[in-house]
């Protein structure tokens, strides 16, 4: 079997509370510029803890996905600020029950009695939206798995189990 490698990175879309959290740091950091006459030094330091509450703001509300689909193994990882990465999880397709656009008839009839686990970029468009209904061992059960893949990982999928892959 030939081996297959592919890698993608979906931007998520920032939250409601993601833009309300940098709009908070922001404004404390344009607050605390304004101590820097009244304290001196300290309101200085105080602008200087701000400005970097700010910068953490922005790069912790910044989050990305990668896909690495690696001989029928898809391992989602977590990507914040572009910087920190954190393995989420990795599924066997070999478990998997289909793998289809959102609109599909079968995702939609499964779609309200199953858990779903959202690994999308948060920008509605059922038509880059696949979902993945897969059998985990164990006590964990059926559920859905909403990816964004681009067209190269559609095709290994499919070049790997051409029967679930819907296109």
């Amino acid at each position: 079997m030939d081996d297959v490698f592919v890698e993608q990175i979906v931007k998520r879309k920032i939250s409601g509370v993601g833009i309300l959290i940098r709009i908070g740091v922001t404004v404390l950091a344009i607050a605390a510029c304004c101590t820097i006459p009244i304290l001196g030094v300290f309101g200085f330091a105080i602008t200087a803890l701000f400005v970097y509450l700010a910068y953490l703001g922005f790069v912790y509300t910044s989050l990305e996905y990668e896909y690495s689909f690696v001989n029928g193994e898809l391992t989602i990882d977590k990507i914040m600020g572009k910087r920190r990465r954190k393995h989420i999880t990795t599924y066997d397709i070999k478990n998997a029950e289909i793998i289809a656009p959102m609109g599909n008839e079968e995702i939609r009839r499964r779609f309200d009695d199953l858990a779903k686990l959202d690994y999308s970029s948060h920008f509605k468009n059922e038509d880059k939206e696949y979902g993945m209904i897969i059998e985990e061992e164990g006590d964990v059960g059926t559920f859905l798995v909403i990816i964004e893949p681009d067209e190269r990982l559609i095709n290994a999928m499919y070049h790997v189990r051409p029967n679930i892959v819907k296109q």
